[in-house]
């Protein structure tokens, strides 16, 4: 599907996550991000495809879109708003996110990270469509597979395995991880987690799949952990939870995989409820999560790989600015919902633009300004 967006997909390391509805498709590559980038939710979404490109390089993220009409644009995705309007906008054929994932490394390789439709969507066949489509285009990459462990050995689930376990015998470049999302949903005092492994691998070997290896993970823990981690803004639920999720995870006897610690400690600090603690209690907790196992093998097979390549050059000059039309930005005259030294107030449209003294939303200069706290 990229090489509608100028590159060639031969240059890339494809990571594809596949999953069936509500399986927390969304949250996991979030975790992985660092970032709220993927619009989350159990609604269904547009039969399309999500991919997020690798560039180690960028320190920017920028969304790049192609319409049904062929019309191409851009957008800077700073703002978790953005990407939500353009993933509901109809017109939106496919969607290319470049970004610097820094949990995955490239190597000498281009690393794109797809995400694809749930392919259990009843009111939409497109969606198990694509995903297919897609899957039969790979020849090499790494799947992730996300089961929900609240919901496991469904219908749904034993046909998509069997699938794809197809594509991967049919393949020796392309390989294969389990990931065993929402273990952290599991009643512990009602069912043993490890017996509960025990019994998914031997459900997965019996679809096709010779010795499988399943990771347990709380994408939502790591997700959360990983936004205070990176500095990012929390939404009022998940400020709510942080301080529970960070006191479960980060006990020694919660890490799932039972990691040697990988980080020092670091002058960094953070707040959590009323709580200080360093970079490196916080890392271990993300660690616990199961989240680093994952991106660790991913690492490691794309390391194994012989057939190094450099990454490709991806040409954006056919790509207009739409930045203006799914902006994020909200009008308003309040300046304590903004934190910063000053707080320029637009004449005009008395939209509140913070530190910048050009209006975000109309674009004409400021000439009133508040400074925060007088």
């Amino acid at each position: 599907m990229l090489e509608m967006f100028g590159i060639q997909e031969k240059d890339l390391y494809p990571v594809c996550v596949v999953a069936t509805m509500s399986s927390g498709k969304s949250t996991f590559i979030n975790a992985v991000l660092g970032e709220a980038v993927l619009p989350e939710g159990n609604e269904a979404c547009t039969a399309r495809v999500i991919a997020v490109l690798n560039n180690e390089r960028s320190d920017r993220k920028r969304a790049y879109i192609v319409k049904e009409s062929g019309e191409r644009g851009y957008v800077e995705t700073d703002n978790p708003k953005v990407m939500e309007k353009i993933n509901a906008d109809d017109t939106v054929k496919d969607i290319l996110v470049e970004m610097n994932i820094s949990s995955l490394p490239s190597f000498s390789k281009q690393l794109v990270l797809i995400d694809t439709p749930g392919v259990n969507n009843s009111e939409d066949k497109r969606h198990a469509e694509r995903t297919e489509d897609l899957l039969k285009h790979l020849d090499r990459g790494v799947i992730i597979y996300l089961m929900n462990a609240t919901q496991p050995a469904t219908n749904d689930d034993a046909l998509f395995l069997s699938m794809v376990s197809d594509y991967i015998k049919k393949h020796e470049s392309l390989h294969i991880c389990f990931v065993l999302n929402k273990i952290d949903e599991l009643d512990e005092e009602k069912e043993n987690i490890e017996e509960f492994i025990k019994t998914t691998k031997t459900y997965i070997e019996s679809l096709g799949f010779a010795q499988p290896v399943i990771y347990p993970l709380s994408a939502y823990a790591a997700k959360i952990l990983r936004l205070k981690l990176n500095g990012k803004k929390l939404t009022k639920t998940e400020n709510r939870l942080l301080q529970d999720i960070y006191e479960e995870y980060q006990a020694a006897e919660k890490n799932m995989l039972r990691y040697t610690d990988m980080y020092h400690k670091s002058s960094r600090n953070y707040e959590i409820g009323d709580r200080e603690i360093t970079e490196y209690e916080l890392k271990r907790a993300i660690e616990n999560t199961g989240i680093q196992g994952i991106e660790h093998q991913i690492a490691s097979l794309i390391f194994q790989d012989e057939n190094y390549l450099h990454p490709p050059v991806f040409n954006t000059e056919n790509y207009t600015e739409l930045n203006e039309y799914y902006s994020g930005k909200r009008k308003s005259k309040n300046t304590m919902n903004y934190t910063g030294r000053i707080h320029w107030i637009c004449r005009a449209c008395r939209q509140v633009n913070g530190e910048n003294e050009i209006c975000l939303d109309c674009g004409k200069p400021n000439l009133i300004w508040h400074i925060a706290g007088q």
